[in-house]
């Protein structure tokens, strides 16, 4: 699949919006403090989380990326020789990835629209929904997330990056703060962008047994690194045949 410049315009396949600033793009509310936000929270750990699925992916292949916010993973990924397909409905933050694009010196397909709508080119090698899912209610999560897994080619690799679990073997005071670090960034969220509030969701656990995806690997990140580990990635590899 050939890439599309990421400069001097990105493609819009859906609306034909442009990328400016307007009022109702929520999401640019949270742009300017974005990166900066997800690394002081996690110390880090959710950039570890994110970036662990692209060691699985070969220089050539093809990367879908729903949700690329500012950019870091798409541009890391595009710098590996990696095709990158990014699907963002917020002008703001598509620009800040264009310009970090421009900045890098790398090609990617930048698409101004909503990532659950239209083929998109797929099936493609890898999706990485990196904390894309935790925007949604329970109902709309599980129908995206089906969607997400559709436009994984059959061998390819679903990677899922999002909080980690409460574990019931903890103390009721270490489940009571990971529930507060997860809630509180929620909230934020939910104030500024209108995301949903809910509780974590076990990706692992609740697509255990599904004949089309293989779970690979777990990998649990700590804060700074010497932190409680409480950002996971999830890695499933997509079977062959119909679910």
């Amino acid at each position: 699949m050939d890439q599309r410049s990421s400069a001097p315009a990105d493609r819009d396949e859906s609306k034909g919006a442009s990328l400016r600033p307007d009022s109702s793009d929520r999401y640019g509310v949270a742009a300017w403090i974005y990166d900066a936000a997800t690394a002081i929270w996690s110390g880090g750990a959710i950039w570890r989380t994110r970036v662990r699925a692209l060691a699985l992916a070969a220089p050539g292949s093809t990367l879908f990326l729903p949700g690329p916010g500012t950019g870091r993973l798409a541009v890391e990924a595009a710098r590996r020789g990696i095709q990158v397909t990014a699907v963002d409905r917020s002008p703001r933050m598509l620009a800040r990835c264009r310009r970090r694009a421009g900045r890098a010196g790398v090609r990617i397909d930048l698409r101004l629209g909503d990532a659950r709508e239209g083929s998109l080119d797929g099936p493609h090698d890898t999706v990485i929904l990196e904390h894309f899912l935790n925007v949604f209610p329970r109902q709309e999560m599980e129908r995206v997330r089906d969607q997400m897994i559709a436009r994984v080619r059959p061998g390819g690799v679903l990677a899922v990056a999002d909080f980690t679990p409460l574990d019931p073997r903890a103390s009721g005071l270490a489940r009571l703060a990971q529930r507060l670090h997860h809630v509180t960034p929620l909230g934020g969220c939910a104030l500024l962008t209108g995301n949903a509030m809910h509780p974590i969701y076990d990706h692992g656990l609740e697509l255990e047994g599904r004949p089309d995806l293989r779970l690979e690997a777990v990998h649990d990140e700590r804060s700074f690194g010497l932190g409680p580990a409480w950002f996971r990635c999830w890695v499933f590899r997509r079977l062959e045949g119909p679910r």
